[in-house]
């Protein structure tokens, strides 16, 4: 099932406004600083022909819309953004031949720009992006989306004694899960304000393996947890109204890195060293994501747990 990707990027740029004078920043300065730790002539902030564009993102399988970032490298501080007119951002589909050029979007920062297509994406293929200056230096990044989500169980947790929440099982057929977030979508101060907010929890690190479901990994959400920490973000006096509980789950293609904490890592955080972009800098992958409510998945009787089919996020922003 396709989910508006556009309007989900929109809410996330939005999330990610205070992050660009930390990203230009970084962009400007934590990378080379970091490759020319053994080279104490080498600045910053010098002309060089080694790094051309920074490119961070993913291709999602599920979306209908693929978004990626790219940056010009700085070579002074003061330096204007970049002309998108004189840069182009093209992806192909390295095993059929289909290229298309991406589209500039309006949304902006400094020295990044965001394009967007909505060429479909296939599981287990190979794509490539490059962006490519009018004067005719580039960078590019190659990558290979995964597999279709295997099962997914989700049954709850309650009882005598049980903290209440709920339990996903994923088929351990998935190579590698590079998501799994709890989704919450909250109203606060109900018939006043109206205030729509969405809270997400990850859980990717308390993925454990277990031999149900004829071998799955598996995680608990705390329900209760889960609420406090919502108190807490939101305020004394503050009304919470929970509308619905979504589970978030992403598998992550070959070229994914677990040191990578989340794929929203991806569209604003330079992670460490990790580069995978030629003649340039930043992180691109292939995933296939789904969405789930966060209740029992049953047959029609109600007697047995069955596979949850993936639905449409509740709330895109």
């Amino acid at each position: 099932m396709k989910y508006n990707h556009k309007q989900h990027y929109s809410w996330l740029s939005n999330k990610i406004y205070r992050y660009r004078f930390t990203y230009c920043l970084l962009l400007a300065t934590g990378y080379l600083l970091t490759l020319s730790s053994c080279d104490e002539s080498f600045q910053p902030l010098q002309e060089n022909d080694t790094f051309f564009f920074s490119i961070h993102g993913y291709l999602d399988v599920t979306a209908d819309t693929q978004w990626v970032r790219v940056g010009t490298i700085r070579q002074t501080v003061d330096e204007p953004p970049p002309d998108p007119e004189k840069i182009q951002v093209t992806l192909k589909d390295l095993g059929s031949g289909e290229i298309v050029v991406m589209n500039d979007s309006l949304f902006t920062s400094q020295n990044v720009l965001n394009y967007w297509t909505t060429m479909e994406i296939k599981h287990e293929q190979t794509y490539e992006i490059t962006a490519q200056h009018a004067d005719g230096y580039a960078s590019w990044v190659t990558m290979t989306t995964p597999a279709e989500l295997p099962e997914i169980y989700i049954i709850p947790q309650c009882g005598v004694g049980v903290p209440p929440g709920s339990r996903i099982f994923i088929d351990d057929a998935v190579e590698r899960i590079a998501d799994l977030q709890s989704v919450w979508y909250v109203i606060l101060n109900p018939g006043t304000e109206n205030r729509r907010r969405i809270f997400k929890f990850p859980l990717r690190n308390t993925l454990t393996h277990t031999p149900s479901y004829r071998g799955s990994y598996t995680a608990r959400v705390y329900w209760e947890n889960e609420y406090a920490q919502i108190e807490h973000g939101v305020g004394v006096g503050t009304e919470l109204f929970v509308v619905a509980r979504q589970l978030f789950v992403a598998a992550g293609g070959p070229e994914w890195d677990d040191n990578i904490s989340s794929i929203v890592d991806l569209e604003y955080f330079l992670a460490g060293n990790a580069s995978n972009v030629e003649n340039g800098l930043g992180y691109v992958v292939g995933v296939s994501s789904n969405w789930c409510r966060q209740f029992t998945c049953t047959e029609f009787d109600g007697s047995i747990s069955s596979l949850c089919e993936p639905e449409e996020p509740f709330w895109s922003h």
